[in-house]
């Protein structure tokens, strides 16, 4: 597909340049349809994850999920208004729809659904828990003083709350409104990625923003790790913006808290010409 996206881009702008001729031409309509979770094979692990998740948020939001919901991973690479495919993900690198310079306001295209901090316990599979406890790993690597405390810390016995949720979706009236009457070349660019056979939209996402962990303690800690460890440690994995903290509580566990984003659930849309 992209090695004819040259020859495609060039026959849209040859399009694009007849249609200015043609006034008698009338208009095509375009139009978004939802794509059903039915289209990809999913596995056991896939549809046992989904559940989790979605059982946790109808449960944390009071509100049912939308249909036809793909569950992501714990991930950070796709993000709402971004364009994927089987083959690649995140298609229109460099282009980004909600783009807030020029003083325009990202809230024209996105609308925030409804946000919940229920700080429930949540059951994770064995893949779900690698990812939570690969965070873990960076925020204690972070401070070298505490990177020895992989090693004492119960993973089996890890029990992990969610921070808050929250239901996120474009407005997609407004994109076609925007996507219509463009002139901005990255814009009919993104519009041209959006159709291209095979490519979807993700026009609605389920985002976690943030994790604590609380880990029994299986080894002993130094007497100034107890010491220091009795008030919360800041720190920052990895990215300044995410930081965290660590904390010895008095039942002996270590709690981890981690602030990062994750785009768990989310809702693909294709664009077609009418």
């Amino acid at each position: 597909m992209f090695n004819n996206y040259k020859i495609s881009f060039l026959c849209f702008v040859c399009a694009a340049l007849l249609s200015c001729n043609m006034n008698s031409k009338e208009k095509t309509k375009l139009s978004f349809v939802s794509v059903s979770d039915s289209v990809y094979k999913s596995s056991d692990e896939y549809k046992q994850n989904l559940a989790i998740f979605k059982n946790y948020y109808e449960k944390c939001a009071n509100e049912q999920l939308y249909p036809d919901v793909f569950y992501l991973e714990l991930q950070q690479k796709m993000y709402i208004g971004s364009i994927n495919n089987e083959h690649e993900l995140v298609v229109n690198k460099g282009i980004n729809v909600l783009d807030t310079s020029h003083g325009k306001n990202v809230f024209d295209l996105l609308a925030v659904i409804s946000s919940s901090n229920c700080s429930d316990t949540i059951s994770l599979n064995s893949n779900m828990r690698k990812v939570i406890y690969a965070d873990v790993i960076a925020a204690l690597n972070s401070l070298p003083e505490y990177k020895n405390l992989s090693a004492v810390i119960d993973t089996v016995q890890m029990k992990l709350r969610i921070g808050t949720v929250y239901n996120s979706t474009l407005r997609t009236d407004s994109l076609i409104t925007l996507l219509d009457r463009t002139t901005d070349s990255s814009l009919i660019q993104y519009k041209q990625l959006l159709l291209t056979p095979g490519n979807v939209l993700l026009a609605q996402t389920i985002d976690v923003m943030g994790f604590t962990a609380e880990f029994p303690l299986k080894g002993k800690l130094s007497a100034q790790q107890k010491k220091q460890l009795g008030k919360e440690v800041y720190v920052n994995p990895e990215d300044s913006r995410e930081y965290g903290s660590l904390l010895l509580l008095p039942n002996n566990s270590l709690r981890i808290q981690i602030n990062k984003r994750y785009t768990v659930l989310g809702r693909f849309l294709q664009l077609r010409e009418e």
